[in-house]
């Protein structure tokens, strides 16, 4: 009997205790999810573009039209939703017309040079095969192209390596990227049916290579030509089994200029990649193809001046890290002589006016539309260090002018010689700048005009941003690198009012590793401040935007020099931020590299950090090695050079082992969140769903999420889920 009483007595004294525990964890959850609808709800920048400009004689000044295309989270469907706008830009005045929903089938569009014709590529929600594209005239006249029923190609390209949409100067024709057209393949039971003959039976299981994470499926590209006029579809195929993209029209619309990325002996994956090879190449209107550019390369952007007597283009060295510093290049047309306008920085160069340069990217590539009407001028935008920059440079001396600034500027179109800007903060969504770019030599007179209005973030005022160097004082294993600066981004109130508790730190590493922290807007960080945190961003070495030293930096010492320039940040970022930061709430969150240095992090520098948010980490480099659609990666930053036939031996696979986060698994304690896509092709899913295994094994907090989407996992719904819980997370363990 004293033991049933004892038992009652205890419900009834937990009972009310488990209900409050619930109420308060009820109620955060609230308050988390109202954080993310607070930034959510913030549209990003799609795209933006001139229109048109015209002379406007009553006001003395032009007439331009911008158009733009907002990407918003749209929380009931949790997809993305596209929405256009128009502003009309007189002088200082700016007519802006209402927002109109875009063409949720349309995966590619483009206006004609004069405005006139708009052409756009569609699906169809009944048939998954079925697209065509539309033509609108500027009376509103509409008339469409049958794509499947011209049967002269597969599915049109609508990716961000392929793609095209391109206006002949006549606007009577279109060039763009499509798959290939083949024959369905069959069983042995099924009599063929292919129009030109080819025996498709026994090919159904028959494995098709592709380029990898975010491109499946694309094999084999063709050029695809459509007359408007006639409403004939041709497409040409490339030999030797390149693939072709990025195309545009050559001077006068005498043939196409393009690249063609070789795709032999097999594909590597190609997105976040600009170090695969690829030729620059021109084909005339019959198919017949020929290679513009020389010896092994990566090939990118080609860009004809308007005058059509030079095509500009970013050229980059194949192999080694994926991403590093290029070459902007010119072939003279139709003599095809090469020169090099902006070459490779090894760590920085003076410019004019005394400021410096860091080089130009293969990752920033150059606008679509880049040139000045004098055909002597090029805007593009590149690194430095963690802000984005916009450039002038003169083709014909190499001067380079680097535009007023503040902030992160990126060169979104030009037109007419009308500059048109995106101009952001990482605490200050993006905002569209327009100027008109003076005579050489006087660029940094150029005047800058809002075209949108400026945005803030609720809650995040604009001060809640700060910025630092250092050179770590742990020597590099190569001296030659020892003094590369390490910059880091600091977002978060900088002190505090009285009475306030001190703030929690996440230390945020960027993914690539070969990419950059930038002071651009970002929702997700921002979201995370709504909620009292404060976040560093460091760039170690590795980082683009410090020259090519900065890049050559890491590869052969990941786990080592990048994780000491990460964790140098973060206490350096106590330190300074010491009256603000709690040094106890300490957290970790990353992607990919990021995730790869968040895992080391916690098990090198345990006493530090309370806990871990992984998204697709890399967790085990050797069990990578063969699985990954970038299997040059694992050798490369690794230290060892890498060939398609390179099996790694074991002495290979013990230093890959070496340097992965599982080889410190008994010293990792920290409690980690493991978010994982399951059809991530870059950092395939085994290797965090193993090491998650393993911390279960020693009993160390863990949690896996596993969703239906790949590297970066962007679908709205995951990113909701997965920032929501990583908030949880943190709450958790911040709590204790």
């Amino acid at each position: 009997m004293l033991r049933v009483l004892s038992r009652v007595c205890y419900i009834k004294l937990t009972i009310p205790h488990l209900s409050q525990k619930r109420y308060f964890q009820a109620k955060m959850i609230d308050s988390v999810v109202e954080a993310y609808k607070s930034v959510a709800k913030i549209s990003d920048l799609k795209k933006a573009q001139i229109l048109s400009v015209s002379s406007n004689e009553e006001v003395g000044s032009h007439d331009v039209a911008v158009q733009v295309t907002w990407s918003s989270r749209n929380l009931s469907s949790l997809e993305r939703t596209l929405t256009n706008s128009v502003y009309m830009v007189q002088g200082k005045n700016v007519i802006s017309f209402p927002p109109s929903p875009a063409h949720k089938n349309a995966i590619l569009s483009q206006h004609s040079p004069t405005g006139r014709r708009s052409a756009y590529v569609l699906t169809s929600e009944k048939d998954k095969e079925a697209e065509c594209i539309m033509i609108v005239e500027k009376d509103g006249s509409m008339v469409s192209f049958d794509l499947k029923a011209a049967e002269k190609h597969g599915k049109v390209y609508a990716d961000g390596e392929f793609a095209c949409l391109e206006w002949s100067a006549d606007e009577t024709k279109l060039i763009y990227i499509a798959e290939k057209k083949k024959p369905k393949p069959t069983n042995f039971l099924v009599q063929p049916k292919s129009s030109n003959g080819e025996d498709t039976r026994g090919q159904e299981f028959q494995f098709v290579d592709d380029w990898g994470e975010q491109l499946e499926g694309k094999h084999k590209g063709v050029v695809c030509i459509l007359d408007t006029v006639s409403g004939e579809v041709k497409s040409h195929e490339l030999p030797n089994e390149l693939c072709p993209g990025q195309l545009v029209w050559a001077p006068r619309d005498e043939g196409i200029i393009g690249v063609a990325f070789v795709s032999t002996p097999y594909r590597l994956g190609l997105i976040y990649c600009p170090n695969r090879e690829s030729k620059l190449f021109h084909m005339d209107m019959e198919g017949n193809f020929s290679e513009i550019s020389k010896g092994c390369s990566n090939i990118r952007t080609p860009r004809v001046s308007p005058d059509g007597t030079k095509i500009a283009f970013l050229r980059s060295v194949v192999g080694g890290p994926h991403a590093k510093c290029a070459q902007l290049c010119l072939v003279s047309w139709p003599s095809k002589e090469e020169k090099v306008v902006i070459d490779i920085v090894p760590r920085t160069m003076v410019i004019e006016e005394g400021y410096s340069f860091k080089g130009i990217y293969g990752y920033s590539g150059i606008p679509q539309r880049c040139w000045l009407s004098d055909s002597r001028r090029i805007a593009f935008s590149s690194y430095h260090q963690d802000n984005i920059l916009p450039y002038i440079v003169n083709i014909d001396t190499g001067a380079i002018t680097v535009l007023p600034h503040i902030g992160s500027y990126s060169v979104v179109d030009v037109c007419n010689d009308w500059l048109l800007v995106d101009a952001s903060f990482l605490n200050r969504p993006n905002q569209l700048y327009l100027g008109h770019i003076p005579a050489e030599g006087q660029e940094r007179q150029i005047k800058l005009n809002e075209v949108t209005e400026r945005r803030e973030i609720d809650g995040i005022p604009i001060h809640y941003r700060s910025h630092f160097d250092f050179v770590n004082d742990i020597p590099h294993p190569d001296p030659k690198y020892s003094d590369i600066p390490i910059s880091v981004i600091y977002y978060g109130p900088v002190s505090l009012q009285e009475g306030k508790p001190k703030r929690p730190l996440i230390c945020w590493p960027h993914g690539g590793p070969h990419s950059t922290a930038t002071n651009v807007y970002n929702a997700l960080p921002a979201f995370f401040v709504k909620l009292g945190y404060s976040i560093v961003f460091p760039n170690y070495r590795g980082s683009l935007g410090f020259g090519e030293d900065g890049v050559n930096a890491l590869p052969g010492y990941c786990g080592t020099v990048d994780v000491s320039d990460v964790h140098k940040a973060t206490l350096l970022c106590l330190e300074r931020f010491k009256d603000v930061l709690d040094p106890n709430q300490v957290f970790l969150c990353g992607g990919s590299h990021g995730g790869y240095l968040v895992t080391q992090l916690a098990a090198q520098y345990p006493e530090t950090y309370k806990a871990v948010s992984a998204r697709n980490p890399v967790t085990d480099i050797p069990g990578m090695a063969n699985v990954t659609d970038i299997p040059d990666w694992t050798f490369v930053e690794t230290g060892f050079p890498f060939t398609h036939g390179k099996i790694p031996d074991a002495a290979i696979l013990g230093k890959m082992f070496e340097m992965s986060p599982t080889r410190h698994i008994e010293n990792l304690k920290t409690p980690v969140l493991f978010l994982i896509g399951k059809n991530d092709r870059r950092v395939p899913p085994a290797g965090g769903i193993f090491l998650h295994k393993m911390l279960l094994a020693r009993g160390v907090e863990t949690k896996l999420h596993i969703y239906d989407d790949c590297h970066p996992l962007s679908k709205v719904d995951v990113e909701l889920d997965g920032m929501i819980h990583t908030a949880l997370w943190f709450e958790k363990y911040r709590q204790k």
